[in-house]
């Protein structure tokens, strides 16, 4: 057998066991840190260029995975929820969901944009890139936007056209001293307009509570990204689509609502409880059908863990 053969086997395995682990809580990681190590493939690459016995590749195969593991434990930088590989920890996964943002995050910058009652529909366009990105509580305003990146160069801009305000939030310039990802941002929403958001986070951890608004389109893509979405379903069609690389993916939809799940994924596992397969990549609640609110979510990943829960 060739190295080839046993290495892509051994890595696919491998993938498959970090999923597992992460999902039950074993380990933690964020995508965006096996990003930063995509160095590790030229190295591994190289190594299956080296004219020697299969043996002796994959000898120098696992050294280099075990020593990039432990070199990453030892001196990686370590930033809340970066850069730190946590074995049996349920506790930090906890303290995630429930800690107060004002006792984990100091945000020093602040941009919002007034509300005006003659806007009936706003479009939220966000292009940030690497960090973690909340958006969970109300606000008065249209929008407002808290972030903690002193170096960072955040551009926000807001068009009214008719009942339609159309925010553009991008991400200009930033800096990322040694490695160490510091790029908490967290957004309010004003809940009485009727969302479309259109959002480009990148290597990022997003953690998106839509329950409390209205949203009619939602299309985030990401690159190695933990996604955690909780929707609402105040409105007779929510429209989600969803595109990412290697990503862990978490939705939660109520179960009032009828939702529908189309999934597009390649080397992924898929979690979908209360759903009925009715097609070769297509799925049902019971009550889709006789529902009047749907939920539609259209999943293109790439090695990914997707769950789909309902509330």
């Amino acid at each position: 057998m060739s190295y080839r053969k046993i290495f892509w086997g051994l890595l696919l395995v491998l993938v498959g066991i970090l999923f597992i682990l992460k999902n039950t809580g074993v380990v933690f990681f964020n995508w965006h840190t096996i990003w930063h190590l995509w160095p590790v493939i030229l190295i591994l690459w190289g190594i299956s260029l080296i004219p020697v016995k299969d043996w002796i590749k994959l000898v120098l195969s696992f050294a280099t995975v075990v020593i990039t593991f432990f070199a990453m434990q030892q001196y990686g930088p370590k930033d809340n929820h970066n850069w730190d590989f946590n074995w049996n920890d349920h506790d930090r996964n906890f303290n995630r969901d429930n800690n107060d943002e004002d006792t984990s995050t100091t945000y020093n910058n602040v941009m919002s944009e007034d509300f005006d009652s003659l806007t009936k529909f706003a479009e939220l366009k966000l292009n940030i890139g690497v960090g973690n990105f909340t958006i969970k509580d109300t606000t008065y305003k249209l929008i407002e936007v808290k972030h903690d990146n002193d170096n960072a160069n955040y551009s926000m801009t807001a068009k009214a056209e008719d009942s339609l305000t159309i925010i553009d939030l991008s991400l200009e310039k930033g800096e990322f001293n040694d490695g160490d990802i510091k790029n908490n941002v967290n957004m309010k929403l004003n809940p009485n307009p009727i969302w479309d958001l259109d959002l480009n986070v990148g290597a990022a951890e997003v953690d998106f509570d839509f329950s409390a608004f209205k949203t009619r389109n939602l299309k985030i893509q990401g690159g190695a990204s933990d996604i955690d979405l909780k929707l609402g379903g105040s409105l007779p069609l929510t429209d989600v689509k969803l595109e990412a690389g290697a990503a862990s993916i978490v939705i939660r939809v109520p179960e009032s609502v009828g939702c529908e799940i189309i999934s597009n994924t390649f080397l992924s596992s898929k979690v979908f409880d209360g759903f009925t397969k009715i097609g070769k990549q297509q799925y049902q609640t019971p009550n889709y059908d006789k529902s009047a609110n749907k939920i539609k979510i259209n999943l293109q990943a790439g090695v990914a863990s997707v769950s789909v829960v309902r509330y």
